[in-house]
């Protein structure tokens, strides 16, 4: 394995924590970026991902990849995820390896980083052999295990993806992914990203946990993208959305505004924001559609609209409607 620089510490870390336990290593058959050229020539970002079969407290494996420190990148952190290992299993399943990958090409080819306590979701499934599978999106959390690391080439944090449901999504979203995390944790061995499993939002305890949150601390959620996004200002105001997007807006919204804090909506058109105050208001500026919100109006909305189409009619606010289009 080609170890130079960043990846020296990496290892460091990895032999702390393991020791010489026999682990499995797959190398890209082509460094991304050759080291001492500047210019990307092979296929894979990641160089180098390493896998460790653990039985405790669950058999699992843990994977870590080379992808984002130096030499080639200067990002400072890796990607880590755990997946079940079963009975006889001698190497991950290549949706893992793959699902590291594409995270790390995300992240080099676009510029966005991820930090703990970021979130993303997928328009297709994580493992294209499973497209039944619930794990549609992943939260973002500092490895429970390798964390973060001093070296003398500075920090290096790993960064563990977690894969999760859209409803657990969506609860999360109306509190925070950290919060939320340590709900599930419980529940959820290692934050195992386990593609077979059921959705956990509904578990009491998870469920009464994200509510005393979201009601004590708000959301966390400055901003939400919907496919299906329109408003119409000629006679009041009707907001126009996806009913695939209701239950994320409905478990976001009263969590958000309520509490002093602006909801930006996004979509194909006309962004819309929507603010705090003590009047239903609406004005239009050069960037956005501004609709002000009084709180009892808020919760309204959560209450009245549901994921089937129709118009549905604010009544603390005269001439609020929110069309819901499939």
């Amino acid at each position: 394995m080609l170890n130079v620089h960043g990846w020296d510490a990496i290892d460091g870390v990895l032999k702390a924590r393991y020791g010489d336990v026999e682990r499995v290593v797959w190398d890209a058959p082509i460094a991304h970026r050759p080291f001492g050229m500047p210019v990307p020539v092979g296929r894979f970002v990641t160089n180098t991902i390493v896998m460790y079969p653990r039985d405790e407290p669950v058999p699992h494996w843990h994977l870590i990849g080379y992808a984002l420190t130096a030499p080639f990148e200067e990002r400072g952190y890796e990607f880590t995820i755990r997946v079940p290992r079963g009975p006889g299993e001698s190497h991950p399943p290549n949706w893992a390896l793959g699902h590291l990958e594409s995270l790390a090409s995300y992240v080099s080819k676009s510029g966005n980083d991820f930090k703990a306590g970021h979130y993303i979701e997928f328009p297709d499934p994580i493992d294209p052999d499973r497209p039944g599978s619930m794990v549609r999106a992943g939260a973002f959390v500092l490895d429970p295990e390798l964390g973060r690391a001093r070296t003398s080439l500075g920090d290096v944090v790993f960064l563990q993806f977690v894969g999760i449901t859209t409803e657990e999504l969506h609860a999360a979203q109306s509190w925070n992914v950290a919060g939320f995390v340590d709900a599930l944790a419980p529940h959820l061995p290692v934050l195992l990203t386990d593609l077979g499993r059921s959705c956990l939002a509904g578990v009491s305890e998870v469920a009464e946990v994200v509510r005393e949150g979201s009601a004590r601390d708000g959301s966390g959620t400055g901003f939400l993208f919907f496919h299906r996004l329109g408003v119409d200002t000629s006679q009041g105001v009707t907001l126009e959305i996806g009913a695939q997007h209701v239950a994320q807006f409905t478990r976001v919204l009263p969590a958000r505004v309520p509490h002093g804090n602006p909801l930006v909506l996004r979509g194909p058109g006309t962004p819309v924001v929507l603010l705090p105050g003590r009047e239903f208001t609406h004005r239009r500026t050069e960037q956005a559609l501004e609709i002000t919100l009084p709180d009892a109006v808020s919760r309204a909305i959560a209450d009245v609209v549901r994921p089937r189409p129709g118009n549905y009619a604010i009544l603390t606010a005269p001439g609020l409607t929110v069309a819901v289009v499939p």
